[in-house]
């Protein structure tokens, strides 16, 4: 049986993908100060669904539920700024991704290291990755 939670991704994947795509265009133009943020978010969402493909399973839950947690926070319309106000509607959001990304930094490292020995050409997919402290064995 299936969590509810997929069936309801299921039905609305496209409507999130709106969503992501419409937060990603408007925070393009802030790039400047915050592009250390955006590129954790990119990472974020790419740890999420390697670790959801099974790819990459040197990760705790506790690191999921975090990410997870701002990412849905992140493309939330309801947030403790609202976004439609210029600059301000995104600090919030900036502070919680920083905040999570401050509490998960070494997972991310470990993750973006793993990421860049799959990417060379030759590499094995079942080699290990020690990045740290971490000892990351992704899925075979």
């Amino acid at each position: 049986m299936q969590p509810p939670w997929r069936k309801w991704f299921a039905r609305e994947r496209s409507r999130a993908r709106r969503l992501i795509n419409d937060q990603a265009d408007r925070i393009e133009g802030a790039r400047g100060p915050l592009a250390r943020v955006w590129d954790d978010l990119h990472t974020s969402a790419r740890l999420v669904r390697s670790w959801g493909r099974r790819d990459y399973v040197g990760v705790g839950r506790g690191t999921i539920v975090l990410l997870v947690g701002a990412l849905l926070y992140f493309v939330s319309p309801i947030d403790a700024i609202v976004d439609a106000i210029p600059v301000l509607g995104f600090v919030d959001d900036a502070a919680v991704l920083t905040w999570v990304v401050g509490q998960v930094r070494a997972e991310l490292e470990a993750f973006r290291a793993w990421e860049a020995i799959r990417l060379e050409p030759g590499a094995s997919a079942s080699s290990e990755v020690i990045a740290s402290g971490l000892v990351v064995s992704p899925k075979g």
